[in-house]
């Protein structure tokens, strides 16, 4: 396969038949000239859009009624000879032309034809064609065929990919004859899993019969879980693609925490990865607005930071002539990008802690995986989200955070884990089955017997860190009711309020203050495993208090001692390691995500940071322990730094850090 390019662009074309210029100022040398002076060196263009209109030769589908030339053939002719890879884009499940056949859409459970009412005219809002109706998708092949046989061209870009618990005729006779209940949301969510399975293999196998050559995505819900219905498990549809894009727009329906949590599932094996983002202010269409520099910067680099190549999302105007201003600002981007390559391309990932993904296969709860991210990131620690059919042995440390379903054959690798010298982090109710009938981590050494009485509880973290004042800290998350086995074990202890707060007994603006010290523990750590009876990663996630994370700092010293990297950055900034070949490569940023409006972080400032102190433990994996360091040196600036290396600890200085840089030590 070729090697995915590095500076993309996903353009879209998503344009109203109302409209009566299309193509008009088109110029395909022009065009090609704009990108190659951003420096992209690949794109995805597009066949048809949204609407149902399409802009090439096409004997199919429906042209868009003003477009006059053949814009797909003339991009696609220009890019190959400038030597650029270019990828089809092509809509699935949202295509208007198409919906016009009501038999092909979907039937939301509610009853609504295409899962849109008939005045709805709310943002990304389109009727859902059923991706299991068999004529629907003949009719795509077609026009699949139709592409490969008329224009040359790197790979598919399939978009809209995903059902929406669809009772069309087709899926309600195919759920009733596998015996699914349609009255069921977790049976029409198992049964939209399994169309798209289908529906992605069909078309995969499809492609491939014609050309093995292609590459193929399809975008849609790639959300990670933790493996715990293994049938239903993402990466089981993820075979039926050649690599992953994550989508993630850091603005209205996104938010920063997306990528970073789905690329450290994603990127744990060190597959092909595409980071995407978008020129926009807010999201898709938004038309007349341009992503602050440091933005773009900070997500393109945070990609670069992950392993995945990058493309910034833009769409042509109708008239077809690329934005000056845009592509100026990408062309900022990517020329740093493009310095940077060398020391990306082929690398590889070290992690030394292994999270186990609460989220399940049908489910939208992400705040304790969300939670985990956060410190992890903050503490500069190096991880993989994982789910239970990974191999935990390739990590020092495992952390079940919050809510981590077990049975009896995660018991029993736990154990086996365990005894073969890893350590654990559990909280709240990780170790419960299903049902939460058992508790089944039984190295946690503790009775687990349920919901805690009173919420808030306060946890005595007198004499518990250097870091952490001494004092009672409100948990103000629900959390659960257990007692160590063996009392010597209780790192922390648990204070119940007066009363839990209710309509007509409460006390002041809040909870009550803090009565008598309990019996039940609050952290219990016996060498192996640590356990915190409160739910830390979501309420760090949800509240925001600093102690919680520390607790988890010092839980992770405590059972792994010292972690890979350990730095003066501020919690603000975000440090990745990978290898390439014999050499480490740091990735080292620092920019400020701020809410400053009511819908959007934002992130419009690089605030420079002086005198970080580094120490590198390169006796933290075995394939670190291989590099003995010769050289330590910033790219792609290919400066010098002193350093000091000792005990298979090494010590450096970066005198400044303003957004992002890499250190190299070979």
């Amino acid at each position: 396969m070729m090697l995915i390019p590095y500076r993309q662009i996903h353009l879209d074309f998503h344009t109203s038949p109302f409209i009566g210029d299309v193509g008009k100022d088109f110029d395909s040398k022009d065009f090609v000239k704009t990108l190659k002076e951003a420096h992209v060196n690949g794109i995805n263009v597009f066949a048809k859009c949204h609407h149902g209109m399409h802009y090439c030769d096409t004997d199919l589908g429906v042209v868009h009624p003003s477009c006059e030339r053949d814009l797909l053939g003339e991009m696609l002719k220009e890019l190959k000879e400038e030597g650029m890879i270019a990828n089809v884009y092509f809509p699935m499940g949202w295509e208007e032309t198409a919906a016009e056949k009501e038999s092909w859409l979907e039937v939301s459970p509610q009853g609504v034809l295409g899962g849109k009412t008939p005045f709805d005219d709310y943002f990304y809002k389109w009727r859902k064609l059923c991706l299991n109706n068999k004529e629907y998708r003949v009719f795509m092949k077609e026009q699949i065929k139709e592409l490969m046989e008329r224009y040359a061209f790197a790979g598919f870009w399939f978009d809209i990919i995903f059902q929406e618990q669809c009772l069309c005729k087709t899926c309600l006779s195919e759920m009733k004859a596998l015996g699914m209940d349609p009255q069921t949301e977790e049976d029409r969510l198992k049964h939209d899993y399994q169309v798209l399975e289908a529906f992605q293999k069909d078309i995969y196998d499809y492609v491939k019969s014609m050309d093995e050559t292609k590459t193929i995505f399809f975008n849609g819900q790639w959300t990670p879980d933790g493996g715990y219905e293994p049938d239903y498990n993402i990466e089981k549809r993820g075979k039926y693609q050649t690599h992953v894009e994550v989508e993630s727009l850091p603005s209205e329906l996104w938010g920063y925490n997306l990528f970073p949590l789905y690329v450290n599932y994603h990127n744990r094996f060190n597959g092909e990865c595409i980071g995407m983002n978008g020129k926009f202010h807010n999201a898709w269409g938004d038309f007349g607005s341009l992503r602050n520099e440091e933005a773009l910067e900070f997500e393109c680099f945070r990609m670069l930071a992950n392993g995945s190549k990058c493309s910034i999302g833009d769409q042509l105007h109708p008239r077809g002539v690329l934005d000056t201003a845009t592509y100026k600002r990408i062309g900022q981007i990517y020329a740093q990008i493009e310095a940077r390559e060398p020391w990306c391309v082929h690398d590889e990932k070290i992690s030394e802690i292994g999270i186990v993904m609460v989220h399940h296969a049908f489910e939208k709860d992400m705040l304790a995986d969300e939670g985990a991210l956060r410190m992890m990131l903050e503490l500069k620690q190096q991880f993989d989200f994982i789910k239970w059919q990974d191999d935990f042995n390739k990590y020092k440390l495992i952390i079940l955070p919050d809510r981590v379903t077990f049975d009896k054959e995660a018991s029993m690798k736990i154990s086996d884990y365990i005894k073969n010298g890893g350590k654990v982090i559990a909280t709240h109710k990780s170790g419960l089955n299903k049902d939460e009938s058992q508790y089944l981590l039984k190295e946690a050494a503790i009775t687990y017997e349920g919901d805690a009485d009173y919420t808030p509880m306060y946890l005595d973290l007198n004499g518990f860190s250097e870091k952490v004042d001494d004092m009672l800290y409100a948990l103000y998350e629900k959390g659960s009711k257990v007692f160590a086995n063996n009392q010597d074990q209780i790192q922390a202890a648990l204070y119940k309020p007066y009363y839990n707060r209710t309509y007509d007994c409460f006390c002041s603006h809040r909870q009550f203050p803090h009565d008598e010290k309990i019996q039940e523990a609050g952290i219990v750590n016996t060498g192996e495993v640590i356990y915190i009876s409160h739910p830390l990663f979501t309420d760090y996630i949800v509240n925001g208090v600093r102690v919680y994370r520390e607790i988890i700092e010092k839980a992770i010293h405590d059972l792994m001692g010292t972690p890979i990297i350990e730095t003066s950055l501020p919690s603000s900034g975000e440090v990745t390691v990978r290898k390439q070949h014999n050499r480490l490569i740091i990735h080292m940023s620092h920019y400020i995500a701020e809410k400053k409006s009511k819908r959007l972080e934002l992130v419009d400032t690089k605030l420079p940071v002086y005198g970080i102190q580094m120490q590198v433990n390169m006796m933290g994996n075995k394939d670190m322990r291989k590099i003995k360091p010769r050289k330590v040196y910033l790219v792609p600036e290919m400066e010098s730094l002193d350093f000091d290396y000792n005990e298979g600890k090494l010590k450096v200085t970066i005198e400044k850090l303003c957004g992002h840089r890499m250190l190299v030590i070979e």
